[in-house]
């Protein structure tokens, strides 16, 4: 990641001189964080889980203590999967070492897609207007998922595959989704929405499992694609996927996931399309409404058509429909996650200039209101709206994420630490945004001079938006620990929160500061700028 390079972290001393604030900080929203879940101690599908995920503290200390108990690394650092009845000796080994970070099930996912349709050829229509022309594609489209059919002739000569599980097409899954995405123009058959972009399919087998999710997503992010479609879901967190979404989208790629189509079994929450900074799509049938299928919930982004998809579809496998002729129809939440990963290849091939998160906000932004006013969580902010977005004003662009907790900018995710964004210097203002969902808390590290009476103030941009400030010691690894806490300020919709603090300590001190937006919040988008000034020292 760009931003992420080597600083020194040094324990704090600073003395609050005046916080604007109550008794109490309103409650930091829940973030992902590791936690060690051993076989014995989860419950439903995932206790049947016959692999663990394993994590500890980069390095060779630790890859030779998995190696010693038959673990796999994966390609996200200090990252194992190991078989169930040996976990917990790993993990125990990992702890005497002072090296484990966590560990959990290998939960096993479920393809997004529901089932064949009527023929009724409208998709694309709903998304790209007859007048729009495709610009050169430019930006790459990762596709994880089952192997695709790289003979298929609407996809021919413009598929790339990697090194993955699957080695050959044995199931129709990733051809369809790759079809709606990016099937070529030829006049017969399945065009995409963005015609002839290039797919790189990380190739999975149907019963793909969170390590897969971690190796696809992290696979993919290194081949530099601009977006990654997972039309697949589990039920269950997997906080290793997490920490792969976060890798990649500090590499400037955006996944799109699929919302899940199990509205009408429980409606359970699906991930990744739940994790932050994971474009979440829901599906739409022929009247704009949605899908009574697609799975509603406070994730959902924007919406996609996902019913009665023409799709590509191998030959040999072509035996639902009753007529051979490589193209069939599909439903589901798989098919509305290609079209907008589609469409977010295109925004980027038009719009080079704009980075990952700002592509995701121009369709949020453009999107057109399908259902309540305003967003809900049927649709997220509504159908995307492609020829909208290609001339919206570009969105500010939200700097250094993603940096939603202290482990990712204190260098546990990434290579290296942030640098402070501030070093009691000139004023210094940063423009950003926080989201209950999407974004829900900002932290930056800021390294205060020795003798030096400093405030922090945040600014929101409109007059709904709730972003509150709390400032943490240096020592501090994660913002729930309380002990830390060295000021804060909540003072509600629309107004300026700011805490003023003093360092009285002879050397300089690091600290962070997190501006997040609260549970009780009306309005869950809250753009902001955050300012750090030096104070006059009484």
């Amino acid at each position: 990641m760009l931003a992420k390079v080597k600083a020194a972290v040094a324990a704090a001393a600073l003395v609050v001189v005046l916080t604007t604030a109550g008794q109490a900080a309103a409650a930091l929203p829940a973030t992902p964080r590791p936690s060690v879940r051993l076989p014995g101690e989860v419950h439903g599908a995932a206790a049947r889980a016959t692999t663990w995920i394993v994590g500890a503290a980069p390095g060779g200390a630790a890859t030779a203590i998995a190696e010693r108990h038959g673990a796999r690394a994966l390609r996200l650092g200090g990252t194992y999967v190991v078989a169930r009845n040996r976990a917990r000796a790993l993990a125990t080994d990992l702890r005497r070492a002072g090296l484990l970070r966590e560990a959990e099930p290998d939960v096993v996912g479920r393809m997004s897609s529901a089932y064949d349709a009527t023929p009724f050829g409208w998709a694309r229509g709903s998304i790209v207007a007859p007048t729009l022309v495709p610009p050169a594609p430019t930006a790459q489209i990762g596709v994880l998922d089952t192997y695709v059919d790289d003979t298929h002739p609407d996809l021919v000569g413009h598929v790339q595959h990697l090194p993955g599980p699957a080695t050959g097409v044995t199931h129709p899954h990733g051809t369809m989704v790759s079809s709606a995405a990016a099937g070529a123009y030829t006049g017969v058959g399945v065009t995409g929405v963005f015609p002839g972009a290039q797919i790189v399919n990380y190739g999975v087998t149907p019963d793909l499992r969170c390590s897969d999710s971690v190796n696809g997503i992290t696979a993919l992010a290194a081949a530099h694609v601009a977006v990654i479609v997972a039309s697949y879901g589990f039920t269950e967190p997997c906080y290793a996927e997490y920490d792969a979404i976060a890798l990649a989208y500090g590499e400037g790629t955006m996944v799109v996931a699929a919302a899940g189509n199990e509205f009408e079994e429980g409606n359970p929450v699906s991930f990744p399309a739940a994790w932050p900074h994971v474009l979440s799509v829901a599906a739409t049938n022929q009247a704009n409404g949605s899908s009574y299928f697609s799975s509603a919930n406070a994730s959902i982004d924007v919406a996609a058509p996902g019913e009665n998809i023409p799709l590509a579809i191998p030959g040999a496998l072509d035996t639902t429909d009753g007529t051979a002729d490589g193209v069939t129809l599909g439903s589901g939440t798989s098919f509305a996650a290609p079209i907008v990963a589609g469409a977010v290849a295109w925004l980027r091939s038009a719009r080079p200039e704009i980075s990952n998160g700002q592509a995701a906000d121009l369709l949020r932004r453009t999107a057109i209101d399908i259902d309540k006013k305003g967003w809900d969580q049927n649709s997220g902010y509504g159908l995307i709206n492609l020829e909208a977005s290609l001339t919206a004003p570009v969105p500010e662009s939200d700097p250094l994420e993603p940096n939603d907790s202290i482990a990712e900018i204190d260098g546990t995710v990434f290579r290296n630490p942030d640098d402070p964004v501030w070093n009691g210097g000139p004023r210094k203002r940063i423009p950003a945004s926080v989201d209950s969902v999407e974004d829900p808390i900002d932290v930056y590290r800021v390294r205060i001079p020795a003798h030096t009476r400093w405030k922090a103030l945040v600014r929101p941009q409109t007059r709904t938006g709730d972003p509150d400030l709390q400032l943490l010691r240096g020592a501090a690894t994660s913002l729930t620990q309380r002990r830390f806490d060295a000021g804060h300020s909540d003072h509600g919709a629309g107004r300026t929160d700011s805490v003023t603090l003093t360092n009285r300590e002879a050397t300089a001190r690091s600290m962070y500061v997190a501006v997040y937006v609260p549970d009780e919040a009306r309005y869950a988008d809250a753009p902001y700028t955050l300012e750090l000034a030096h104070m006059s020292l009484r």
